[in-house]
């Protein structure tokens, strides 16, 4: 009677620790789920948008790696603008020009991994439009995000025949040397890693310039063609993952057009 006395109360005990410590084990299962995914908020303008069009079913397609996406974006957006909107912002807490939030609330609403910043695709090859005005969105971003990493969004040159180019007095390829040469000192200052869509746009054209990249209604916006170059640029250098693995490819994308732009973003 004994033996089955102490058994009995045996059982009951390893029952009730089973039970105890479920809870923690999904927690834990949970909390693991949660760290597995890249969290981003980009600083920046339509091109921003483009470049993240396609970047979360890119990234779903590929195994273990999942991401979350943040825009702090508003259209022809400076860096000259952007930080005015944050000194005005501090004055006025009313202020919030992202979809009714401010820099700050946004950069303090989840604990981002990476945060992009970038120019404004017709100030991008103009030195001078860079400063002081990214170090202090950069300064704002190490304030109020202090563990997420500042990633430099390289945006791309206008297409050949954009009129804007006629405008600016400025080529492709002018264009393009001049905003590559920007984007890295920026990098270069802030010790960030360059996500380098400017220089996939520019390698796609030279390989195959039948492989249109630009939106047909302005010629500097980035078509379906670009949104995906963009974002298999972005995914590979966020995840440090082979753009090859993406089995993503957007609707009425031929297969040949996508695997071209995926062997692109792998250089």
């Amino acid at each position: 009677m004994m033996r089955q006395i102490k058994s009995l109360v045996l059982l009951i005990f390893f029952s009730a620790f089973a039970f105890s410590v479920k809870p923690s084990l999904a927690l834990t299962i949970n909390n693991k789920s949660v760290s597995d995914t890249l969290k981003v908020l980009t600083i920046g303008n339509s091109f921003a948008d483009n470049a993240c069009h396609f970047l979360s079913e890119i990234t779903q397609s590929v195994e273990g790696c999942n991401i979350l996406i943040q825009k702090a974006n508003l259209g022809g957006c400076s860096l000259d603008r952007h930080a005015g909107l944050i000194e005005k912002s501090e004055q006025d807490p009313s202020t919030k020009p992202y979809n009714g939030k401010s820099l700050k609330e946004l950069l303090q609403s989840n604990n981002w991994d990476v945060v992009t910043i970038q120019q404004v695709s017709g100030n991008s090859f103009r030195k001078e439009t860079y400063q002081p005005y990214a170090d202090k969105i950069v300064d704002y971003v190490k304030k109020y995000a202090p563990h997420s990493r500042v990633y430099i969004h390289q945006t791309w040159p206008y297409a050949p025949d954009c009129k804007r180019l006629e405008e600016y007095d400025i080529s492709f390829k002018e264009m393009y040397k001049k905003l590559n040469k920007n984007y890295k000192t920026l990098a270069k200052r802030y010790d960030a890693t360059r996500l380098e869509s400017g220089d996939a746009f520019y390698l796609a054209h030279k390989k195959n310039g039948d492989v249109d990249l630009w939106s047909p209604s302005d010629r500097y916006h980035a078509s379906p063609n670009g949104c995906y170059l963009a974002g298999c640029v972005w995914f590979s250098q966020l995840f440090g993952v082979s753009p090859e693995k993406i089995t993503f490819v957007p609707k009425d994308m031929p297969a040949e057009t996508a695997q071209f732009l995926r062997k692109i973003a792998s250089k």
